[in-house]
């Protein structure tokens, strides 16, 4: 499980160290690809053949699921770490998250975001305890399933 968030240095390059924690999870086989919300996401094997199961194109799909299915494997890519924990994020990949020269790794539980520092900030700059509060209650009051610790406003 992918838990927590990591701030790193983009190389020149593009290349940028996995945070340890993550690397674990990450074997060979592991794909990087689009996600929603101009994220990258990192899946391991197990997710990304699970993905694939669910999103399989035939004929009878609908013409929507079929453009989402050619955006993602069309921006899919290896996972490749080099000898140093290394990625190789794509002039591509960095454009679509907002990358430069920092980025940061969020754990996903079962997947791994990755999105360009000045983004997370701003999007993060008014989550405070009250936000907090506010969103965990929207949206698990919605399936009604809540963490433990949190209580759905009544």
């Amino acid at each position: 499980m992918f838990l927590g968030s990591y701030r790193h240095q983009v190389d020149g390059k593009g290349r940028v160290a996995v945070p340890a924690q993550f690397r674990r999870g990450l074997p060979p086989g592991s794909v990087i690809a689009y996600g929603p919300e101009g994220r990258l996401v990192i899946r391991p094997p197990e997710e990304w053949a699970a993905l694939e199961r669910k999103y399989s194109m035939t004929a009878e799909s609908p013409r929507e699921e079929r453009q989402a299915i050619r955006a993602l494997y069309a921006s899919a890519r290896p996972a490749e770490l080099d000898g140093q924990g290394r990625i190789l994020l794509d002039a591509e990949h960095r454009r679509w998250a907002g990358i430069e020269e920092r980025v940061v790794f969020v754990g996903v539980g079962g997947y791994v975001e990755i999105v360009g520092e000045q983004i997370w900030n701003e999007e993060n700059a008014s989550m405070n305890q009250e936000a907090f509060t506010e969103l965990n209650d929207r949206v698990f009051a919605r399936t009604r399933d809540v963490p433990a610790g949190s209580a759905p406003s009544a």
